[in-house]
């Protein structure tokens, strides 16, 4: 009798287990999720990068909590930021989630057959990795965010050159110059180029903007890129860092939000 009424305390204390364990598995699950570290991403790039602060604009189109910050200074390639002690330690020690770089304008074409093993194409490829080394070191994800040519015929090049340069990186192409093509062709009123005929205007910032986006979250853009504070065209620091501070006033919207709409459109899933 005893060994039955044992037997049954055993039973029915059982059922009783789960609800515990259950409760265990959900607050460990949620601590995990606590200890995530927040999304923190830097853009390392040139006068490509800040002029309308790129930045700012992709910064806008996350959620509140993620940080953007960047280094950027005038006419600098990737090979030139290779032996820069201000990047090495932003990448080594800045805890960045993702890391988006951007080339100078034209340094990665890649023409004519053979191309992809010539010395100034390796070159390119060599100090690239350096920099992707250290982001990957630290723990980022990489992203290669193209830049664009007006001469269409050179525009296949360009992106032989990127998607090269991005696989040998280890990092996502986000592919820019061919989709700017045909959407400027699409509507050559709008503006694709600063005043000096050079640098990104309004749209081409807004389309980068929306591009990066998709790349870092998966998810298309559904407002207008805009940017609080000041539209760089002058470097926005002697050392090249800037942070992005969401909160800066006056807000500029850099395109209405059809056009965000159909550069939002222009990314393919």
């Amino acid at each position: 009798m005893r060994a039955m009424l044992l037997k049954l305390s055993r039973a029915s204390a059982l059922p009783q287990l789960a609800p515990v364990a259950l409760a265990v598995l959900l607050l460990f699950a949620s601590g995990a999720h606590a200890t995530e570290p927040p999304r923190r991403v830097l853009f390392v790039g040139n006068s490509l990068t800040y002029v309308n602060n790129l930045p700012a604009a992709t910064a806008s189109l996350a959620p509140p909590g993620v940080e953007v910050d960047a280094f950027a200074l005038p006419g600098a390639s990737l090979n030139d930021d290779e032996h820069n002690a201000r990047l090495a330690g932003l990448l080594a020690h800045g805890h960045y989630t993702d890391v988006v770089f951007q080339e100078r304008g034209g340094d990665a074409i890649c023409h004519g057959d053979g191309c992809l093993t010539a010395p100034y194409h390796l070159e390119v490829v060599r100090g690239s990795k350096v920099l992707a080394k250290m982001a990957r070191d630290a723990g980022a994800r990489l992203y290669y965010l193209g830049t664009w040519q007006l001469n269409p015929v050179m525009e296949p090049e360009l992106v032989k050159g990127e998607r090269d340069i991005a696989a040998a990186m280890g990092a996502r192409y986000i592919e820019l110059g061919e989709t700017w093509l045909r959407l400027r062709a699409a509507d050559p009123d709008a503006a694709w180029l600063h005043s000096d005929g050079q640098h990104p205007g309004h749209a081409t910032t807004a389309l980068m903007a929306v591009r990066v986006w998709h790349a870092l979250s998966g998810e298309r853009a559904t407002q207008p890129p805009c940017v609080g504070g000041t539209l760089y065209y002058h470097a926005p620091s002697e050392d090249g860092f800037f942070h992005v501070d969401r909160a800066a006033r006056p807000v500029t919207c850099l395109v209405s939000p059809a056009k965000a709409a159909s550069f939002a459109m222009s990314v393919a899933d």
